[in-house]
């Protein structure tokens, strides 16, 4: 096996029938959150929080996880192991159990995320081709164990996060170009990554739009992305040169069809943010956009349009989730620390911590 899981004792003791009846009964009526983490001892984990930081139950993971998704009318999620992941850990995220691992397919590996289709029956996933270098969404039937059934092109290099736009059927997909971490770069610079946004139809794997930054900017990764509820998506991008350009924007916003809108400057200008975004959310119908910085120890914020409003001071943070309420956005942290930010507040809200465990990149609500 790939990677072993081990159940704490936290986890053994919740697996009885009176215990999970009670967590079922307290999840069905609060916020909860998956997150990757590691112990303060560098132990890796998946844990499961409330909106207070408690820990509800924590996983062991044999190597790092990374992207998180919520499987729709079911209580199950996944978390991908960080890329070049070989494997994705389906687990019950009430019953603090594991389901199955699903590994690296034959000469591919996990990109860090993936997504549910509508209905919750078809698991899409963020591949790399290791052999034609080249990105795949891979295609997991949820019905049928997540059997592999499939995979389409990403119609790029590198592929990273994707999303689902509004309409259900356009998959967008941040393909970040060549990274020197685990590809094979030879004499290619590193000023023509080909990074780009693709829009696909899921459905009939066409490609209905491909989004490249301008020349100037050919050195910049498209990695994370969010969409809002009007169809916007965010998208934050990284240097990925040894020594970043300060001054270059590191998100943008984007409508099919339209042109690409950089986010700007925030308070203190790009440089702030030191060449690299951790993350991009929006919040929930506000018109709130978010990217982190956690090599700036700061969230940037902006409304809907792409104009600056706050720039707040969180040491590492990175993982961000929009919470239930309109206008608010939960970040994790690396100290093991969450907060939630507004558009009204001039600095984060402390909203609890854990003496365990330290937050990875990424944070999903499941509740």
């Amino acid at each position: 096996m790939v990677i072993e899981m081990m159940l704490t004792r936290r986890t053994m003791l919740a697996s009885g029938g009176a215990l999970l009846l009670a967590r079922r009964q307290a999840w069905a009526g609060g916020e909860h959150y998956l997150s990757a983490a590691a112990t303060l001892m560098g132990q890796y984990a998946l844990v499961a929080i409330d909106g207070a930081g408690e820990i509800q139950f924590d996983l062991d993971l044999a190597d790092r996880g990374h992207g998180l998704a919520v499987r729709p009318g079911s209580s199950e999620a996944i978390c991908f192991g960080r890329r070049p992941g070989s494997f994705a850990l389906v687990v019950d995220a009430v019953a603090g159990e594991i389901v199955i691992e699903i590994p690296a397919a034959p000469r591919r590996h996990f990109s860090g995320h993936g997504l549910f289709a509508p209905g919750g029956g078809l698991l899409l996933a963020t591949e790399n081709d290791e052999v034609r270098h080249q990105g795949v969404i891979g295609l997991y039937d949820a019905r049928d164990g997540y059997r592999r059934i499939g995979e389409f092109p990403t119609f790029g290099i590198g592929p990273h996060d994707l999303a689902l736009l509004p309409d259900g059927g356009t998959l967008v997909i941040a393909n970040g170009g060549l990274d020197k971490r685990h590809d094979e770069i030879g004499d290619r610079d590193l000023s023509d990554i080909r990074s780009n946004l693709a829009y696909v139809d899921w459905r009939s794997e066409r490609l209905l739009e491909r989004v490249t930054l301008e020349p100037r900017f050919a050195r910049l990764s498209i990695r994370h992305l969010a969409v809002s509820e009007t169809g916007d998506v965010a998208a934050a991008m990284q240097d990925s040169a040894e020594v970043p350009n300060l001054d270059w924007p590191l998100g943008f916003l984007h409508r099919p069809g339209g042109a690409v809108r950089f986010l700007s400057p925030p308070q203190g200008g790009w440089a702030r943010l030191r060449g690299y975004s951790g993350e991009a959310a929006v919040d929930r119908g506000a018109g709130l956009v978010a990217l982190s910085a956690p090599r700036g120890n700061c969230i940037v914020l902006w409304d809907e349009t792409g104009a600056a409003l706050e720039t707040l001071a969180i040491h590492d943070g990175c993982g961000m989730s929009a919470t239930a309420k309109a206008g608010e956005i939960l970040v994790s942290s690396g100290s093991g620390e969450l907060f939630s930010v507004s558009r009204d507040a001039d600095r984060p809200a402390p909203r609890g911590a854990n003496g365990a465990f330290r937050f990875d990149n990424h944070m999903i609500r499941v509740g």
